[in-house]
């Protein structure tokens, strides 16, 4: 499905951006993995499949590494069809007791992250008048637990830039979409349920937490032409979380 094409996933070190990655070469594509820190899954990818996929280093804040990044990739790859914008943070906090620290990493990589990576992108994805932008949302966007006070506003306002970029790059062969996954089964899951852990799989019609590969395979869909009349929509995977508490026994 994305043979010949050349994608960009960030915070592809573990959970959902590994799993992008992963389904991402699996159907065909070249891969960048962006890591920051924690590059022992990504790398693991990478010696594998080394003609097609290439560790990318920065810091989803910094700009001028952004820069570099896409750079490295595009001399790697010759383009860019398809960036995923995943990196993220989930600092359980209620809001009275969050510490400013903690309120401006989620600021910095949930959201202004996704923008600077979008922005050293886009001239890229505008000289090929053609491209997809994937930002990865949550469900917290629209059905926050307690402790997420400063992740959902992350998340939501994600879901208003990937509008404003659809309609601002449309014409120009760019498209955008949100994901807005539920309940997966992510390291990143256990901050989440922190100070809800007795919520989440009660408010889970079907019974059960969503697997990484399932909200890959809707990125792969997303990146690939098959989606092409597709664009600005946020594309829900929960299991049904947002439609309710969904009748389901807790444990």
């Amino acid at each position: 499905m994305l043979a010949g094409r050349r994608v960009v996933v960030t915070g592809a070190n573990g959970g959902l951006g590994l799993a992008i990655a992963r389904a991402c070469l699996e159907a065909g594509a070249t891969v960048g993995l962006n890591v920051h820190r924690d590059d022992k899954g990504a790398r693991g990818l990478v010696d594998q499949l080394p003609d097609r996929a290439v560790l990318l280093p920065f810091d989803v804040g910094d700009a001028e590494a952004i820069a570099r990044g896409v750079a490295e990739f595009r001399a790697f790859a010759g383009g860019i069809d398809g960036w995923v914008n995943n990196a993220g943070v989930n600092r359980a906090d209620l809001l009275l007791t969050a510490g400013e620290a903690r309120i401006r990493e989620q600021l910095d990589v949930n959201l202004l992250g996704p923008i600077l990576c979008a922005r050293a992108v886009l001239p890229v994805m505008l000289e090929q008048r053609a491209g997809v932008i994937v930002n990865v949302g949550s469900a917290a966007a629209a059905r926050p637990q307690r402790g997420q006070a400063v992740y959902a506003a992350t998340k939501g306002a994600l879901e208003a830039f990937t509008r404003a970029l659809a309609v601002e790059y449309g014409r120009k062969g760019i498209r955008a979409y949100c994901l807005r996954p539920g309940p997966i089964d992510t390291p990143m899951l256990a901050a989440a349920r922190t100070l809800s852990e007795r919520e989440v799989l009660a408010r889970v019609p079907l019974g059960r937490l969503g697997r990484p590969e399932e909200v890959a395979e809707l990125a792969v869909y997303l990146l690939s032409e098959r989606s092409a009349f597709v664009s600005g929509s946020v594309q829900t995977v929960d299991g049904g979380y947002a439609l309710g508490d969904g009748g389901c026994a807790e444990g």
